[in-house]
């Protein structure tokens, strides 16, 4: 019996995971899991415990594995709490293998969870085995016959009856050897390559860019019993030939070199068979912040139509790829059209993919992350028989968008012009202002130790400046793609590119400077968020985004404020918009700045009790921040805007705002830093919150005085 916690989770998502929203529902729920890890462990002892593999509910594989696939974006991007909540989750199954009770159907489907998720399965659920002295390194299973139907059955099992899908053999295959311990996996994969079947050679090739020794080592060892059977085609040589290049493992590759000598010598070509397939589109996402992007080709191969999704991430590499086949051209249109209605794309030539691909390969060669194994079906299904490794410096990559190398022969005026060229960027493409931020924890920590503005802005400066080089990639891959798509844009993108790889400084370029902007705001708005119930609405101003489509940070605006609607919400609570306008410009005018996390704290602390809607108090948060930013607008306005009401009681509504602004925030109202305007003003406040006021004095003084405020803290900022 699951928990009513669990119970609950489950019952917030939808029977059917394919229905309309369900992705929503479940990254919504997955989200909610991921902040409350003693739930996830829930979780994890639950499936851990399973007794069969039929019964059960689908939801519950399907949301662990949504969580775990959002932590280890998070953990990819620099945020501990993804690192945090993996390691959580391993101790907890690495506690219920302590107390033995892992069961078989359980260990299959916790490593199910971590393969989808993309991350390497625990070693905590490999099955206990005994190994004989002399059997330590590797088992021999040749002498046992008797395995053939079993394993047949298994084969059958694991692909879900898709024994000729190498997609669907292999996902299942490397979820079974996860609940193998390291000396059976061996064994096990050089007997399964090892045996006649084509596809199973195919697997023993995608085997081998495993992040597992022992598994690569059971695919070539059993890529070489197929070459002593006679059992090795000319198309899996030419496969192991164009693979060497993708693998840094040594190891691996002394491997691949053998068998193609042998081959070579037994006269069986490498030539890969395969014709080039029908080409019917190709289209790629834009390059996200995280330097995540999605590419997609409708094919055709005589009668059979697929469609190829390949995930390249930055700093990784080759992140996912994968087949889709259609049954028909309408279904292969659909499947295009929901990924084009789902992320911002263009339409690109198929070189302009191979290349792209062929840079990826490079960064997963120099970060050590082996390209995801989907890749070589893909390959094979593009009929690319070259695919290697490109050169994929910023230099490289620039003069791929530059061939006749324009930009460098430019004057630095020229170039210059180019650059800041760059301050139109995100309107010309709305990708970038969604996602091009920093979020890091190193980013976040920067802003939350700072101990004035001033050093705040500038370190993080220069946080920014030692992600240099990552965003001097980010800007070259998209001039790469604008490039393709025949975009005069492109060489604005180079000049950028290059200026960051060269070293000019970040303040004098001015896609720098909406990044440093829209990182900051990112900040303010996970800070107020993260205030909220996590039950919130519908409207969630950022949303990140999972799956094959590349993976970002979806920035909607906050919708407008209507006339009246902060009132009519604020009403339970007996407060006004003339009091919050008091209130923001008392946070906006105060000697040090304080984090919204602060002052966003002490109004949910008034608010929050006496609001029962959480999509209301949603609501209230975007429009305290528009007033908040209004604030700061009116106070940047040397003349022309009144910063105060003109009318006597409103004025006293306003300066009770303001005084609690102050008061809540009293740490960042230090006495050193106040002088005797400060205290007359203070006076004139005090009367005019006690219904006192002079109203004359107050409209005369207390508006000089906030601008007065204001420009000390912008010198000290």
């Amino acid at each position: 019996m699951l928990s009513p916690k669990i119970q609950t989770l489950l019952d917030a998502l939808p029977k059917n995971p394919d229905a309309t929203g369900a992705r929503h529902a479940f990254k919504r729920v997955a989200l909610s899991l991921m902040s409350e890890p003693e739930q996830a462990i829930a979780v994890v002892d639950a499936i851990g415990r399973l007794e069969t593999r039929h019964n059960h509910d689908e939801r519950l594989v399907l949301l662990l594995s949504s969580a775990l696939d959002e932590a280890r974006m998070a953990r990819e991007n620099g945020k501990t709490v993804g690192a945090s909540f993996i390691d959580q989750l391993e101790d907890g199954i690495q506690a219920l293998k302590a107390q033995d009770a892992l069961t078989d159907p359980g260990r299959l489907f916790l490593a199910s969870c971590w393969v989808r998720a993309g991350l390497p399965a625990p070693d905590a659920l490999a099955g206990e085995f005994s190994v004989p002295d002399d059997m330590a390194e590797e088992l021999d299973l040749t002498d046992a016959p008797d395995l053939e139907p079993l394993i047949d059955k298994l084969l059958a099992e694991i692909s879900g009856d898709q024994m000729d899908s190498i997609s669907a053999l292999h996902s299942g295959f490397v979820e079974l050897m996860a609940t193998f311990p390291a000396p059976v996996r061996q064994a096990v994969v050089r007997h399964v390559v090892s045996r006649p079947k084509t596809v199973l050679g195919e697997l023993g090739c995608a085997l081998l860019l495993d992040g597992r020794a022992d598994i690569r080592r059971g695919a070539i060892n059993g890529l070489a019993d197929r070459m002593a059977a006679n059992a090795m085609t000319s198309d899996l040589i030419g496969r192991l030939s164009v693979m060497r290049s993708w693998i840094a493992d040594g190891d691996t590759r002394a491997g691949i070199d053998a068998l193609v000598r042998n081959a070579l010598r037994q006269g069986v070509d490498r030539a890969i068979s395969s014709t080039a397939p029908k080409v019917h589109r190709g289209l790629t996402s834009l390059v996200d912040g995280t330097g995540a992007q999605s590419m997609t080709i409708a094919l055709q191969d005589g009668g059979t139509r697929v469609v190829a999704v390949v995930l390249i991430k930055q700093g990784f590499g080759i992140k996912d790829a994968y087949l889709v086949p259609c049954s028909s051209a309408s279904e292969q249109r659909r499947l295009i059209d929901m990924i084009t209605n789902e992320v911002e794309t263009r339409d690109v030539p198929v070189a302009y993919v191979e290349e792209a691909i062929a840079i990826g390969l490079s960064d997963s060669l120099q970060t050590g992350h082996p390209p995801a194994a989907g890749l070589v079906g893909v390959v094979q299904a593009m009929g690319w028989s070259e695919l290697r490794p490109k050169p994929a410096s910023v230099f490289d990559i620039a003069a791929l968008a530059d061939p006749e190398g324009q930009v460098p022969e430019m004057s630095a005026q020229a170039r210059g012009r180019m650059i800041n060229a760059s301050s139109e960027w995100e309107t010309q493409f709305p990708m970038i202002s969604e996602s091009w931020f920093e979020d890091s924890d190193a980013f976040s920590t920067t802003i939350e130790s700072a101990k004035t503005p001033a050093a705040m802005k500038r370190d993080l400066w220069q946080t920014l400046d030692t992600r240099r080089s990552h965003w001097a990639r980010v800007v070259a891959r998209m001039a790469h793609l604008l490039h393709a798509t025949g975009d005069p844009n492109a060489l604005q993108f180079v000049a950028v590119a290059m200026a960051l790889e060269e070293g000019r400084a970040l303040k004098k370029i001015p896609i720098m400077e909406m990044i440093f902007d829209h990182s900051f705001q990112v900040w303010l708005h996970e800070n107020v968020l993260g205030n909220a119930s996590p039950d919130t609405g519908d409207h969630i101003p950022f949303e990140i985004t999972s799956g094959p489509a590349p993976e970002g940070m979806k920035m909607p605006a906050i919708r407008p404020e209507k006339a009246g609607e902060l009132g009519k919400l604020l009403k339970p609570a007996g407060l006004t918009e003339w009091w919050v306008d008091g209130y923001m410009m008392g946070v906006c005018t105060a000697p040090e700045f304080v984090p919204p996390g602060a002052w966003v704290q002490v109004l949910l602390n008034i608010i929050g009790p006496e609001i029962d809607s959480d999509k209301a108090l949603q609501r209230i948060l975007d429009l305290l921040m528009l007033r908040y930013n209004g604030a700061l607008a009116n106070l940047r306005t040397p003349v022309g805007l009144a910063l105060i009401p003109e009318e006597g009681t409103l004025i006293s509504i306003w300066a009770d705002g303001y005084l609690t602004a102050w008061e809540g925030n009293l740490e960042y109202w230090p006495k050193a830093k106040l002088g005797k305007p400060d205290k007359s003003a203070r006076k004139l406040l005090e009367d005019a919150a006690s219904w006192q006021a002079d109203v004359v004095s107050f409209t005369k003084t207390i508006p000089n005085w906030l601008r007065q405020r204001f420009g000390t803290r912008a010198k000290a900022f």
